[in-house]
């Protein structure tokens, strides 16, 4: 350590210099840190461009996953539906299950034309009932008939009547009184009347009533056979069973759409001939009692 004199020969005490140095320093350390530019960080390495960006490449992956699915799905339920068919049951089912789809599709025929065939009759005769008022207001009986028509199905009870109050009966038929003939006669023509109306209605009975037991006939026949081929495959999945145990419930199911309709017509049909058969029962009981008066007198 050195030491200063002052001018008047005074000591002076000397600092160390070292010391002086470092006190500098430490002031003057973070003005420089802060002075100087930060250190230039390392080049990053060039990264890889994929070649496509992952959401665009999942975008269109995505798109096409339904519509393949929707493919398919509407392919399966095509042949679902197809498995379900008609054709399906006709090409899978044997010859007893053809013959009960035929007589079948027979009887609902039969109906349809009947139903409609007898709708006609039925008008045609409602149409020739509503002219027996005009043959009670006619003078003679020559007038009546000429009101009712000549092809009216209820002329024919009147002139029946007619016939045997004018006929000339001779051996046993001579016994049996007029009156007695012409009633017998007036009933013979009620009774055409009557069959007419009938025609047709057994059949639809016939029918509703075993359509529907026909067509269990032919489930009950599809279910063996498609155990049988269950049994022979050795695979009861839900997948196998379903398809012909499907195909033979169909069977019930035509037979119930047969023998319904049947039973509608023969109900409507029943209720319109009761109407007609009442109108021509009255129709007949009267001109027996005008025959019969006319005899007498």
């Amino acid at each position: 350590m050195k030491t200063a004199y002052l001018g008047d020969g005074r000591k002076r005490q000397a600092f160390p210099v070292k010391t002086v140095l470092a006190a500098l320093a430490m002031l003057f350390m973070p003005a420089v840190a802060m002075a100087q530019p930060p250190a230039e960080a390392p080049p990053a390495l060039p990264m890889e461009e994929p070649a496509t960006p992952p959401a665009e490449a999942a975008a269109p992956a995505a798109a096409e996953a339904p519509a393949a699915g929707e493919e398919e799905g509407g392919a399966a339920g095509e042949s679902v539906v197809s498995a379900f068919s008609l054709t399906a049951v006709w090409e899978e089912g044997d010859i007893v299950a053809k013959g009960t789809l035929i007589i079948m599709v027979i009887m609902f025929a039969g109906s349809i034309y009947i139903a409609a065939t007898k709708a006609v009759d039925q008008t045609i005769l409602s149409n020739q009932m509503k002219k027996i008022p005009a043959f009670w207001d006619a003078n003679t009986l020559d007038e009546g008939l000429d009101l009712l028509g000549s092809k009216n199905a209820f002329r024919a009870v009147a002139e029946g009547a007619i016939a045997q109050a004018n006929s000339a009966q001779s051996g046993l038929g001579a016994r049996i009184s007029r009156s007695d003939r012409m009633a017998h006669q007036v009933g013979i023509e009620l009774e055409g009347i009557n069959a007419r109306l009938q025609g047709g209605m057994a059949f639809l009975a016939t029918v509703g009533a075993i359509c529907p037991f026909v067509g269990l006939f032919g489930t009950v026949w599809g279910i063996v056979n498609a155990l049988i081929r269950i049994t022979a495959s050795g695979d009861a999945s839900i997948e196998v069973v379903a398809g012909p145990v499907g195909e033979a419930l169909i069977m019930t199911a035509i037979g119930l759409a047969v023998a319904v309709p049947a039973v509608i017509f023969y109900n409507l049909l029943g209720r319109r001939n009761k109407l007609i058969s009442d109108a021509a029962r009255h129709f007949a009981f009267d001109v027996d009692k005008l025959m019969a008066s006319s005899a007498k007198a």
